[in-house]
């Protein structure tokens, strides 16, 4: 096969317009974050229906959304309000976003301590005693030899 006939049927899946993968690239970094946690609350929904012999669509109607919405929610692609996370929660019987307790105590103890110093990006420090080792029984975890006091 000649190379003008090679180009001639590679042309046909070459699309016409420029690709705008940097744009969607660079979109995806901006909103990494809350994509990321999107998607973990997709999976927890699907496993939380598939093991209570629900339909994507039943969902929907106990909430009062779309099933389009739904299907949007467990690809992670949808940007929860906490209207919507507390209705589903509500409707499956499950916790999908936890707000840690106010402690006031806390507060008032981390205000009489001294500011915690900032370690350096560059600057490497070693935790634990320093000798650990891999030994072929931990399944190469590393363990922390007893050092007598």
């Amino acid at each position: 096969m000649t190379t003008a006939k090679i180009k001639e049927k590679t042309r046909k899946y070459v699309s016409e317009e420029p690709s705008n993968w940097i744009v969607q690239a660079d979109k995806y970094e901006v909103d990494k974050d809350w994509l990321d946690k999107s998607a973990l609350i997709a999976i927890k929904i699907l496993r939380t229906i598939r093991s209570q012999s629900l339909t994507q669509k039943e969902l929907a109607e106990s909430i009062g959304v779309t099933p389009q919405y739904i299907n949007k929610v467990v690809k992670g692609r949808e940007n929860l309000t906490l209207e919507t996370v507390c209705k589903i929660e509500r409707s499956l019987g499950i916790s999908l976003i936890s707000v840690p307790a106010y402690e006031t105590s806390q507060v008032i103890i981390d205000s009489f301590l001294p500011p915690q110093s900032v370690i350096s990006r560059n600057k490497s420090n070693t935790i634990g005693s320093g000798k650990s080792e891999y030994k072929a029984e931990s399944n190469y975890q590393p363990q922390e030899e007893q050092i007598a006091a």
